[in-house]
C-alpha cells in the first residue's frame, strides 16, 4: 500500500555529450567539467537548450546554479556566451541539427547537452548496426533528474491508481525502462542491458536541487538566463 507519498520511478542524468571523432580527429582532449566549457578550446563548440523551453535545458541551467550558487552561475553563463554558446529551443533541434556526433545529423557543434544515456541509444538505433558509441558523457557536467508518480488527492478511484503505482516501481515496468525511455530504473535489483553498463554514464556525483528550491526560484532563473544569454 502507498501512504500517498510519491514514488520514484525512474531516474537519468542531463548531461553534456561530445562526438568523439571530432575530437579524436583535432587532437582535443574533450571536457569533462563545468569549469572546462567556458575555456578558449571549446569556443563555439557547445549547443545548450533554451531553458524555458525545454527540460534538459533547464536541468543544464539547474546544474549551473548548483555549482556556482545563488551569485555566481549568473557570471558562469556570461563566459558562456563569451565562449560562443549556441542555443537551440528544443532537445530535437539541438542534438538532430546541431550536433554533429547525432546520426544523420548535418551539425557542427561537436558538444550538445543531452543525457548520460543518449550514448547507448546511438548504439541500440545505429542503421547500419554497430557495436561501439560515436558519444562520449562529460561526467562532471550532469544534473540528476528523478521521476515520480503518486495518487491525486480526491481521487474516485484510490484503489486502482495503487494498483498502477505497484505495477510502475514493479519488477516488470522497471525492466523495460532503459531501451524504451533510456532512464534508470529505480530498484537496484534490475539488471540492466548490456548496451547501458557499456556506453551510459552515471556520474558519481551529479549535481542536484532540493524541487522546493527549484520551485520557488525557476522563474526567476529563467529570466535572469535570458536576459543575460538572449537579450
Amino acid at each position: 500500500m502507498f501512504d500517498g507519498t510519491p514514488a520514484e520511478v525512474d531516474f537519468g542524468d542531463v548531461c553534456v555529450n561530445y562526438d568523439l571523432k571530432w575530437f579524436a580527429d583535432k587532437g582535443i582532449a574533450p571536457p569533462v567539467t563545468l569549469d572546462d566549457l567556458t575555456k578558449p578550446e571549446y569556443k563555439n563548440l557547445l549547443v545548450v537548450e533554451d531553458p524555458t523551453a525545454s527540460s534538459p535545458g533547464l536541468a543544464f541551467l539547474l546544474a549551473t546554479v548548483s555549482k556556482y550558487g545563488d551569485t555566481g552561475w549568473q557570471q558562469y553563463w556570461k563566459d558562456l556566451r563569451a565562449n560562443g554558446v549556441e542555443v537551440a529551443q528544443s532537445w530535437d533541434s539541438a542534438y538532430y541539427e546541431r550536433f554533429s556526433g547525432a546520426a544523420g545529423s548535418k551539425g557542427d557543434k561537436p558538444l550538445v547537452v543531452s543525457y548520460g544515456s543518449s550514448p547507448p541509444a546511438e548504439v541500440v538505433f545505429a542503421n547500419p548496426p554497430r557495436t561501439d558509441a560515436p558519444t562520449g558523457v562529460a561526467a562532471g557536467t550532469c544534473f540528476r533528474q528523478i521521476e515520480y508518480a503518486g495518487v491525486l488527492r480526491g481521487t474516485t478511484h484510490p484503489a486502482a491508481a495503487q494498483q498502477l503505482l505497484t505495477f510502475l516501481t514493479s519488477a516488470t515496468f522497471q525492466k523495460e525502462l532503459p531501451l524504451t525511455l533510456f532512464v534508470y530504473p529505480v530498484d537496484p535489483k534490475v539488471p540492466l542491458p548490456d548496451v547501458f553498463t557499456k556506453f551510459a554514464v552515471v556520474p558519481k556525483a551529479p549535481y542536484i536541487m532540493d524541487p522546493a528550491k527549484i520551485a520557488a526560484n525557476r522563474h526567476q532563473w529563467q529570466d535572469t538566463w535570458t536576459s543575460i544569454v538572449l537579450r
